[in-house]
């Protein structure tokens, strides 16, 4: 709930924020120039950030979802690699009889 409150306020100062700085700005991204307010510009990058932590954070959620299952994995390959060297090593003994 907290998480929610904050965020509800960080949005509004940042709206308030945008709204108070409408005027013309010029872009320049390589070849292309534009002019666009100020206000598209400010609320363009904060969504352009949330939505970068959002895919980080899917990311991070699904390593942490299959790291459990690749540990089990990398567990079940060296205990066959054990009892194959095992075998290897325990074989029948000359007596020389």
């Amino acid at each position: 709930m907290f998480v929610l409150i904050l965020s509800l306020i960080c949005s509004l100062l940042i709206a308030l924020f945008a709204v108070q700085n409408a005027s013309l700005v010029t872009i320049h991204l390589f070849w292309i120039t534009k002019e666009v307010p100020l206000v598209l510009v400010i609320l363009g990058s904060t969504f352009a950030g949330a939505f970068i932590m959002l895919l980080l954070a899917i990311w991070r959620g699904l390593r942490q979802k299959l790291k459990p299952k690749q540990e089990a994995k990398d567990e079940s390959l060296i205990n066959d690699q054990s009892i194959q060297s095992a075998k290897l090593t325990t074989t029948p003994s000359d007596n020389g009889d």
